[in-house]
């Protein structure tokens, strides 16, 4: 390949990444037009629809003898950690859907993003290389997981301010109660350090993907093999969950409210732009080889948390916050990118 080839191709691959961090945060968007269904509603609808349906066919489609790669006795085991993983990475999941609500998208985006940036670097290096804390990689680690934890601070404070900002401008009786704040802040640092799980399951189906090269899977969609069984134990305590709240609530029924049939459209659409900016940006890091993770992950965190937040700006979440408010909030989603950017580069160091 030539130097030309390689940068139009390297360049096209950072356009797709770029592409996916727009999809994936632009998909909770449509929650804020579906103010008469209730969050089981809602967010059941997405999770049927990017957990199960789409992953199983985008499986079948791109993936060939699909069935007989499952069967194969070598990749059982990996396959039940991945079911395993995927079950833990469903918790996560209920917990970023909560702290949506709780929040709001830019908030709940930014610091659940930035934790699980954080702890998904920390975890392996403390826990598989400790040798490593005082090198120059691991140095460069620390400092951007340092990075990372300052920004995700800076955004807890935004967040606290611009609800005392909006507090003022409300009477005490429709005052926000400051617990609110508190409880989405929890949600979002939990929902982030459990999507550990989901990457653990990568991890761990290493003999899935072997298989499905095996089988003349593409490069490019072998992570499907493994979406598909993750996704789908993630539903299971999902859906469990929701109907919890289908009981208690007694909101099923709103499903089938015909002034919200276009809410199906909306929940349909959330689902599909989720589980799209999980395969673009896979086809995306395949054709980037070992520039996947220098330049293709920090473009893809970054394009997710700038999105997240212009949608955030848009809808209103920021009216009535003061100008100091903002300017906290953008400083801490530069120091998030700063740090995405860094531990990046230390995959250079090794």
């Amino acid at each position: 390949m030539t130097l030309m080839a390689f940068f139009i191709a390297s360049s096209g691959a950072a356009t797709l990444a770029l592409g996916a961090g727009v999809l994936n945060g632009s998909f909770a968007t449509p929650t804020r037009f579906m103010s008469r269904w209730k969050w089981e509603n809602v967010w059941a609808l997405w999770a049927v629809l990017g957990m199960c349906i789409l992953p199983w066919t985008v499986a079948f489609i791109t993936v060939p003898q699909l069935g007989v790669l499952y069967r194969t006795v070598e990749v059982r085991h990996a396959l039940l950690l991945v079911v395993a993983f995927g079950a833990g990475y469903g918790i996560a999941a209920i917990c970023f859907g909560l702290g949506v609500e709780a929040i709001g998208i830019a908030l709940n985006f930014a610091i659940a993003l930035g934790t699980a940036i954080a702890v998904g670097s920390a975890i392996p290096l403390l826990w598989f290389h400790p040798g490593s804390l005082f090198t120059s990689q691991g140095l460069v680690i620390e400092a951007g997981v340092g990075v990372i934890i300052f920004g995700i601070v800076l955004c807890g404070i935004a967040g606290r301010s611009k609800e005392r900002d909006q507090g003022k401008l409300l009477s005490e009786a429709k005052r926000a109660p400051s617990s609110d704040f508190a409880k989405g802040l929890v949600l979002a640092v939990v929902a982030g350090a459990g999507s550990a799980f989901q990457n653990l399951g990568l991890a761990f189906g290493g003999p899935l993907l072997r298989r499905a090269a095996e089988l003349g899977t593409e490069q490019s969609y072998q992570a499907n093999v493994i979406w598909a069984p993750l996704l789908t134990a993630s539903l299971i305590p999902y859906l469990l969950f929701c109907a919890r709240l289908w009981k208690k609530n007694h909101s099923w029924n709103l499903f089938f409210d015909r002034k919200t049939a276009r809410y199906w459209f909306f929940g349909l659409l959330m689902g599909a732009l989720w589980f799209s900016s999980l395969v673009v940006y896979g086809t995306a890091a395949a054709h980037m080889a070992d520039l996947g993770p220098v330049l293709g992950w920090p473009l893809f965190m970054s394009a997710i948390i700038l999105t997240s937040n212009v949608w955030g700006l848009a809808l209103g979440e920021w009216k009535g916050a003061a100008r100091t408010s903002l300017i906290i909030m953008f400083a801490g989603l530069s120091l998030l990118i700063l740090g995405f950017c860094t531990l990046a580069w230390s995959s250079r160091l090794a």
